[in-house]
């Protein structure tokens, strides 16, 4: 029998999520950090491994890292939500809150997953415009809520990839306009040093989402976590996997989170490094970067952008490259990285600037 299996309709257009392989001596494209764990954590995750049940299933609460999370926020284990990476879990409120005859709503330019998953789960998805400076208007948001109603709101601050925030006031605001779930993505928060955790207590609408996957150094493990109001990560819990997030994962989560204090110097290091290419920016020729709050910068460039992304490339150096989005029309995003590797990056470009 030659049966053809057609998948849904709504999702022919969908591409699937992909980052090409391009290899070169300096990684600054996905706004990792440049530094891996600590070595004495490495050691003490490593002195768990001859006790370590490999054999059994993991706990599927993930009640321990929760409980740290918890207590470090003065929040209570039912308001904590630990997933598959910030990605599982943005899955998973779409799932829950989202679905057919269902909207969400973003501000773009911004972190694609939003939009993917909405559509994924068959959520419409509508998105507004930033401004000239990525700043969100919200006179055209709250006319926007009133109109459609969406039921989940996204709201990533620092903003990826423009690397601004979003004023806690215009957060406040947004929330006092809507019965909707406004999502604060604060993935890049601990170098913002601005978040609106404690708005959670004011509003039960409010989910903020976290990750471990930059200032924690545990990109290759993928950590997120969620805080919010207990009844919606119960909802959360209906539509998860079971299992889904691994024991290793939630181990090692523990014991990073439990030594917070020696990410510090880490933050500072960045929020340094992130200010001197930001001088450096400024005073290059037909360069012309974004203020940032994030690890990340983003730049326009006079020149063709993809022309410098080449040319960077063939000095060893990745970035990331926004060719063909009009909406960021000869922009290019470097993440900050070493001190070793931002003299690399300024160097080339300086040298492509001046061709």
């Amino acid at each position: 029998m030659n049966k053809k299996f057609v998948p849904r309709q709504d999702l022919a257009g969908l591409k699937p999520y992909s980052v090409p392989k391009v290899s070169a001596k300096i990684k600054l494209d996905a706004n990792e950090s440049p530094f891996n764990l600590p070595f004495e954590i490495i050691s003490e995750i490593k002195s768990e491994f001859d006790g370590f049940l490999f054999n059994r299933y993991p706990d599927p609460l993930s009640t321990g890292l929760k409980r740290k999370i918890a207590n470090y926020y003065g929040l209570s284990e039912e308001c904590v939500g630990v997933g598959n990476g910030a990605d599982e879990i943005i899955e998973c409120l779409l799932l829950a809150y989202g679905g057919r005859g269902r909207m969400s709503l973003a501000f773009e330019p911004t972190f694609s997953m939003y939009q993917i998953i909405s559509k994924i789960t068959a959520t419409e998805f509508i998105s507004l415009r930033l401004d000239n400076s990525f700043s969100i208007s919200l006179d055209k948001t709250i006319s926007t809520i009133k109109r459609f109603k969406p039921y989940l709101i996204f709201i990533c601050s620092p903003n990826n990839p423009s690397g601004n925030i979003a004023p806690k006031k215009t957060i406040e605001e947004i929330l006092n306009q809507t019965d909707a779930l406004v999502i604060v993505d604060e993935a890049y928060g601990e170098f913002s040093k601005q978040s609106v955790v404690d708005l959670l207590g004011s509003y039960p609408n409010l989910v903020v989402l976290r990750t471990f996957s930059k200032v924690f150094c545990l990109a290759s493990l993928r950590v997120g976590y969620m805080l919010a109001d207990s009844e919606i990560v119960t909802e959360l819990n209906k539509v998860r996997l079971p299992y889904s997030y691994n024991s290793f994962s939630q181990m090692a989560a523990a014991k990073v989170f439990e030594r917070r204090d020696i990410f510090d110097s880490f933050v500072e290091k960045i929020i340094s490094e992130r200010e001197r290419i930001m001088k450096a920016l400024r005073e290059m020729k037909g360069v012309y970067p974004f203020p940032s709050d994030a690890n990340f910068i983003l730049f326009r460039t006079e020149i063709n952008s993809d022309e410098v992304f080449k040319k960077l490339l063939g000095y060893g150096i990745l970035t990331r490259s926004f060719e063909g989005d009009p909406l960021l029309e000869n922009c290019l995003r470097v993440t900050v990285g070493s001190a070793e590797e931002n003299n690399e990056f300024l160097k080339a470009l300086e040298r492509i600037t001046q061709e």
